[in-house]
């Protein structure tokens, strides 16, 4: 089946309270996307390559492009207000046959291999998301504020890139946004469709705190 990688890059930076798009900031040397982008080239260099990008950020692309060199997309499409009508946007410019992987821009080292795993699991069995156990216990908080402790094996984060058979995310995609859409997942489910869970990687972190930027700086390499 063809493959098609999705790199969500619609952020500006408001969560870390700062003036440059955090999948712009610096890492070693490049921005952090680029090491993004450099992990899916490793891993399917035959895959068409989309970057959704707030259309705000098209100038400053391109001189990071010029400043940096290539960075490898195949298009560059305008981003929406919410994640999912980003991720529709670069959905409607795929074929309806093949497999999509869509990816947190922010997350600059997901392994080659599970990459390559989601990607396969996805052909498969129509969806592939990768997760991992939680560490931490956890505890949840009603509306008077009372919390109550939880079972932490009963619960799993859930990590990008989440891969899909396009002949079943494309339609998924076709319903209203919904706030409970966390993730793409959250909207095959939604269409009816179970989901196949795949094994992640805990250095597949988001950058979405300085304090993640620090530990994203110490793991490139």
């Amino acid at each position: 089946m063809s493959r098609f990688v999705l790199i969500v890059a619609g952020g500006i930076g408001t969560r870390m309270q700062i003036k440059t798009a955090k999948q712009f900031l610096l890492v070693k040397g490049l921005p952090l996307m680029w090491w993004t982008l450099r992990s899916f080239k490793d891993a399917a260099p035959d895959a068409h390559l989309s970057i959704v990008l707030n259309p705000n950020l098209f100038d400053v692309f391109k001189e990071l492009e010029q400043k940096y060199g290539d960075s490898g997309a195949n298009a560059i499409i305008p981003g929406g207000v919410e994640r999912f009508h980003s991720v529709l946007h670069g959905l409607t410019t795929l074929p309806d046959e093949g497999v999509v992987a869509i990816h947190d821009a922010v997350r600059p080292f997901p392994p080659v291999q599970m990459i390559q795993k989601c990607f396969n699991d996805a052909a498969l069995h129509g969806s592939a998301i990768p997760v991992t156990p939680l560490k931490n216990s956890i505890r949840r908080i009603d509306k008077n504020g009372k919390s109550t402790a939880e079972n932490r094996a009963d619960f799993l984060t859930v990590q990008t890139p989440q891969c899909f058979d396009l002949a079943l995310i494309k339609p998924a995609f076709t319903v209203e946004y919904d706030p409970s859409f966390t993730d793409d997942a959250s909207v095959l489910e939604a269409a009816g469709h179970s989901i196949h869970l795949c094994e992640g990687d805990p250095m597949n972190m988001k950058i979405t705190t300085n304090e993640d930027l620090i530990i994203a700086r110490a793991l490139s390499n």
